[in-house]
């Protein structure tokens, strides 16, 4: 469908193959009329950024609630679990009013403030990894004269490399193909690829053709990050099985 002309896709079955290979005029003009190089990279900013911070404050967050003990633990934790039962979209008219209120609305500050946080599937899925690591390499660092930080920074954080790359994979496949988050705060002045892509579908008309097109166009860079982390997704996939 993407190396269709729009005569040939409306006059031929989905299954015929194009009369040319060659044809990148849609994708031309996805990316001219649509933005989506823009769009590709905003979505690329907004998922580093955000990952990065949440698996830095997922990783302590765990550490703590799973190594130390201290008042007030179980109410975090049953703060913490009591989170999976609250649908996301009854809060969302408090958050709106919070991140307008901060100014943020129409900012990709906003996007990546909402993705950033902890959530009780990434702390379960390091408390996972935390229980496979052994207390006493900890009390032997302590010994050594390590800080708690340098302990969870040299020791903790290297061993909990499979599990921070299953976060990665759940959230950022979850993140890239998010619509909801990005239509609501950033629809004017910027776009990530699912409101880009949102945009061709018309009210009396849609051009399939383009819309195939700028869906290859978003799996590439899924491709390219498989490549390059395949090794890391299949040991993480691999300890997952174990686990």
């Amino acid at each position: 469908m993407a190396f269709k002309t729009g005569v040939e896709y409306s006059s031929t079955s989905v299954l015929t193959p194009p009369q040319n290979w060659f044809n990148f005029y849609n994708f031309g003009y996805a990316i001219r009329v649509g933005k989506l190089g823009r769009a590709l990279f905003n979505t690329a900013v907004i998922l580093v950024i955000s990952l990065s911070v949440q698996l830095i404050l997922t990783t302590m967050v765990s550490y703590v609630l799973h190594r130390f003990e201290f008042k007030g633990k179980k109410i975090i934790s049953v703060l913490f679990t009591m989170t999976m039962f609250i649908p996301v979209v009854t809060t969302q008219t408090v958050v709106f009013q919070i991140i307008y209120r901060m100014g943020l609305v129409n900012k990709m500050p906003s996007v990546i403030l909402l993705y950033s946080g902890v959530n009780i599937v990434g702390i379960y899925i390091m408390f996972n990894q935390l229980d496979a690591i052994p207390k006493e390499l900890d009390e032997s660092a302590l010994i050594d004269g390590a800080s708690y930080f340098m302990i969870y920074r040299s020791i903790i954080l290297p061993l909990m490399k499979p599990a921070c790359t299953t976060l990665l994979i759940i959230n950022g496949i979850g993140y890239y193909n998010d619509f909801y988050i990005p239509n609501l705060y950033l629809r004017k002045n910027v776009q990530t690829f699912t409101v880009a892509l949102h945009k061709f579908y018309g009210n009396t008309a849609t051009p399939f053709e383009i819309v195939a097109a700028a869906i290859l166009l978003g799996i590439i860079p899924i491709i390219v990050v498989f490549l390059f982390l395949q090794k890391q997704i299949f040991h993480s996939l691999t300890g997952a099985v174990k686990a």
